[in-house]
This record gives C-alpha cells, structure tokens and sequence, in this order.
C-alpha cells in the first residue's frame, strides 16, 4: 500500500470519500478541502482514474507535514527528505507544478522552483542528472500549499479528470461533469435504480446534457475514462510492469443493462440539440428522452420522481425577469408531485430567487462549493410531506 491523495471540487469532498468506499473499501480522510488521503495500491489508483466520477486527480502523497514557519527553506528541506531515486529515473524529464492559499512571503512560481532544486540535488548527490522539461514533462510533481500545510505528491492522473471526452457541444454554461454526477449523487435517484422500479430523473433545464448523460453513464456503469486511455504513469517507477489495459477491460466488464427513464428539457431548442449530440457521443441516447420544454411547465409531465438541475446563475447571461416565475412554477410542481429529491446547484443574483421559491418544500441539503471562482451552492429539497 501507499498514500494516495485524491482531489476534488472544495465542497464535494462527501462525494468523494463516498466513492472511495464504493470502489476501494476503506476510508478517506479529509486533509484540507477538496482533498481526502487514503491508502491504496497503484493498480488502485490506476482504477480510480478510469472509474472515478467524483475526482478530478489522484496523486502518489510523498509528504504531508506542517511547517512552522512555513518558508522557501523549509519547504526545500521537505523535498529533501523524500527518497525521489525510488519513484523517478534521471532519465525522464519532470516538472513542480504549485498552487498556494493563504498568506506567504513566496509565490507558487517560488515554491516550485525550491522543489524542483530539491529533485535536481537529490539525483546530483548520487552522480545523475534529471532534466527539468515544463512545457511537456514525463513527470509531473504537484505542490499543494494551505497556510502552514504542505503536500507534495505524483500526478498520476495528467489532464483533469472532469474533462469526459463526449461532449462535442459546448453549450455557453457547461457544468463540470464532477458536479453534474454530485448532483445525481444528491438526488437519490441512483440509489433507487433496481428491481422493477423504472423512477423517472429529470433535468428541466437541462443544457448541453451533462447532467443526463453523468446520470446513465452512473447507472449503466459505463466507466468516465473510457474514452482516455493514456495516463503519465509510465515514468513512475512504482508502476511499472503494471497492464493498465487489463485493469480498463476489467472495469468495462462491470458495465450494467438497465431499463432507464431519464428526461432531458431545455426551453431552448439548440441546447436540446446540442445535448442530443453530446449523449451520442456517450453512447447513452437510447436511454434520455429530449424534450423542448419550460422548467415552468414542469407540472406537464404527469410524474415527478427525481429532478437534478443546473439552472442559469445570472452571472455571464445576465438577469431574466422570467426566472423567479420559472422557479415559483416548477417549485408549485414539486410540491404538489416530487416523490424523491430535488437537487441543483446555484448562485449569483438566481440563488436567492431559487430558494424563495422553494420555500414550500423542505431543504435537506446546502453545501457551499467553489465553482470557477464563483461561490455556489449546491442544494437538495424534499417534499414537506415526505
């Protein structure tokens, strides 16, 4: 076993350390927000970056310390202290990728360059040389600095993982895949598939199709990574000898026929198609109904059994004089006919026109989440009733 770090949107750490135990069995424990460490095996970690839903990197955890103080010289004598010849050749290129909170006398530029001195010094005290290549590295070496926090850490996962490789239509707002699962996640409907229930899931505003199309991968087991199938684990030693291949073949064969009820409706005509399109390149259209449709007339589709949404934040689409009415309507449905949840996730000038309308039904559920530098929130309703 070793340490791993699994990384996260600040704010969906639950979903995360939830998927942990589904696919690994053990524990998580938070380190700072947005980032859980767990022990795990390196097949593990390869399976987690072609599995995982709810991460958006996995990293080999070479150190975890606090420093007190916390500056450029302590940080170097960190990166001194790990043994780099037992994770990396000096005949791979690397790279120190950095990213700070907090108040320092140091920039993220800075604590990179320390660290990467201090990989160039541990392969010069044994008569190597590893080349530094930025733009392009075999390795890449990742920095995370939270106030007096340091971790340093092995990308083993390259391009983030919350870039699926379907979508083939940008719609203006696309919501981050990692997020759309959470909120299906959120929803309960995933927990309610089985037997002979066939519960509907809707996403009365649905977009680009994100939210649907997180929502039958999930259920059918189709895995995220499917289509990447290259990750920058070839230049750590710990890897080696290891089939990725075997470990991909293996996590397709968990895929699951399911009879799925999903409704994906937009009031706009071009993101419904534009939706199509993406589910297509999923390969999950068979399994979403598309509709053009107002989140208003939401009371028009007779059942409501899970809704997940993603409604517009006012923010770059600026404000809609419609919307609260929008909202009132579709929470006037809810009331009257949500059997499970209703999940989304909102902010801006909409936030609070969202839960005014939603003042009928019972929330449940209100995490804040950084989202693009926007501060949301992502919420979860039920009927008072219920």
């Amino acid at each position: 076993m070793i340490r791993a770090l699994g990384i996260t949107i600040p704010g969906l750490d639950p979903f995360l350390r939830d998927e942990l135990m589904e696919l690994l069995g053990r524990e998580a424990k938070r380190v700072v927000p947005g980032k859980l460490e767990f022990p795990a095996t390196p097949e593990e970690i390869i399976r987690l970056n072609y599995s995982s839903r709810s991460g958006i990197r996995f990293l080999v955890l070479l150190d975890r310390r606090v420093l007190d103080p916390i500056d450029l010289n302590s940080i170097k004598r960190a990166a001194l202290e790990v043994d780099w010849s037992l994770f990396l050749s000096p005949e791979s290129t690397f790279a120190v990728r950095a990213e700070r909170t907090g108040f320092h006398d140091f920039t993220s530029v800075d604590a990179a360059a320390t660290v990467g001195e201090a990989v160039i010094e541990h392969f010069s005290s044994m008569g190597s040389r590893i080349r530094v290549n930025l733009r392009e590295p075999d390795v890449t070496i990742r920095v995370y600095i939270s106030g007096n926090l340091l971790l340093i850490g092995l990308d083993t996962t390259g391009e983030s993982l919350h870039r699926r490789g379907y979508r083939v239509f940008e719609h203006r707002t696309s919501l981050n895949p990692v997020i759309a699962y959470s909120l299906v996640r959120l929803s309960r409907w995933l927990d309610s598939l089985g037997g002979g229930a066939r519960p509907v899931l809707i996403d009365p505003m649905c977009g680009g199709g994100t939210i649907p199309i997180e929502a039958a991968l999930a259920a059918l087991g189709i895995p995220p990574g499917r289509w990447r199938r290259r990750y920058p684990i070839k230049h750590i030693k710990i890897f080696r000898g290891i089939s990725t291949e075997a470990i991909f073949t293996e996590e397709d064969s968990r895929r699951e026929e399911r009879n799925l009820r999903i409704i994906c409706s937009d009031v706009s005509p071009k993101s419904i198609g534009g939706a199509m399109k993406n589910a297509a390149s999923a390969g999950v259209s068979s399994w979403i109904e598309f509709r053009v449709m107002d989140a208003a007339d939401l009371k028009s589709l007779g059942r409501i059994d899970y809704v997940a949404t993603d409604p517009p934040f006012e923010l770059r689409t600026g404000r809609n004089r419609r919307l609260e009415d929008t909202f009132r309507s579709m929470a006037s449905a809810l009331e009257e006919k949500l059997e499970g949840r209703f999940s989304a996730i909102c902010a801006g000038p909409a936030l609070p026109k969202l839960m005014r309308a939603m003042g009928g039904l019972r929330l449940i559920f209100n995490a804040r989440i950084l989202y693009g530098g926007v501060v949301a929130r992502l919420l979860a309703y039920e009927r008072r009733s219920t």
